[in-house]
């Protein structure tokens, strides 16, 4: 097999690639999200690999799940010992969890591709500001298009969209097409508006003639009012959530500490738990749970980059 056609999802497209007809008409949908992903890998082959891992993990699940339920889970359950019963019951549990083990699998392998649309998209968002305005020198210097696109895509992709710019250029040097060709493939490919614009833009402005310069000014200055407005917005809401913090994560414990303390002097309990179990829970459970959630609201609301 040539190098180019090695790896899991073509070893798994040859395997089941004929037999899957039916399932790719049905999940047809998934070839532009694939895309708007950026996922290099074509629909069948995405298909053909999350079915193989389905299979291959519901199987192999079935001997973990038969164990759970001969040794562990059976005896709860009233499966355990080794009567004709028992064994048979243990074995339909097993299967069923297999075949439940399998759909989950696949199921992860389909809602992946969304996931990295969402992430995709917000990677555009994040760093476009920034690939707008190293533009903009370009541009100011006199840089022809094609140039500027190149010279962006040479740069570190840990500051701009140098590695989404590459494609561009790809397509130029490997499929032959032109700078409107290549930008106007790029925007059906691209889950973000924003980065949609700013393609159309730059392909508007070439097949125009137009001031390259004030364009990508225009939409520089667009981008990064924008996105002050993005950083003000959750330093607004920052304020709030300081302020829940401070009441159910400090204030709150102190006072129910102080109130199971009275409790546990005068003797009591809470719904039959023990008073110093249920404040050993809260200390050392509860209130860092809390304090986890709390930390994955700010980072989910944070702007990045």
């Amino acid at each position: 097999m040539p190098p180019e056609k090695e790896g899991f999802s073509y070893f798994t497209y040859a395997l089941l690639g004929r037999r899957l007809g039916r399932l790719y008409k049905l999940f047809n949908g998934l070839k532009q999200v694939i895309s708007l992903a950026g996922m290099k890998i074509g629909y069948k082959a995405y298909i053909s690999s999350i079915v193989f891992a389905g299979l291959v993990g519901g199987g192999l699940s079935f001997f973990v799940w038969f164990f759970l339920f001969s040794f562990g889970l059976g005896g709860a359950l009233g499966l355990g010992g080794f009567s004709i019963f028992s064994i048979l019951g243990s074995i339909f549990a097993s299967v069923l969890m297999a075949v439940l083990t399998g759909l989950v699998i696949f199921g992860v392998g389909y809602m992946l591709p969304f996931m990295k649309v969402g992430s995709r998209r917000q990677h555009l968002d994040t760093f476009l500001a920034f690939t707008s305005s190293y533009m903009t020198v370009l541009a100011s210097a006199g840089v022809t298009p094609e140039r500027i696109l190149r010279s962006t895509a040479e740069k570190d992709p840990k500051f701009m969209l140098s590695d989404e710019i590459a494609n561009v250029v790809g397509r130029i040097d490997l499929l032959g097409y032109d700078v409107l060709n290549a930008l106007n493939a790029e925007v059906d490919r691209s889950p973000s508006t924003n980065y949609q614009d700013l393609l159309r833009g730059f392909a508007g402005v070439i097949r125009t003639g137009g001031d390259m310069k004030k364009f990508f000014q225009g939409i520089t200055d667009h981008l990064f009012q924008k996105r002050a407005l993005q950083v003000q917005s959750f330093l607004d809401s920052l304020g709030i959530i300081a302020e829940t913090y401070v009441l159910m994560l400090i204030a709150f414990p102190l006072m129910l500490i102080v109130m199971l303390s009275i409790m546990a002097s005068i003797g009591g309990s809470l719904g039959g738990v023990d008073v110093f179990s249920f404040m050993y829970l809260m200390a050392f459970i509860l209130i860092p749970i809390c304090g986890l959630m709390f930390l994955f609201i700010l980072d989910s609301m944070q702007p990045k980059g």
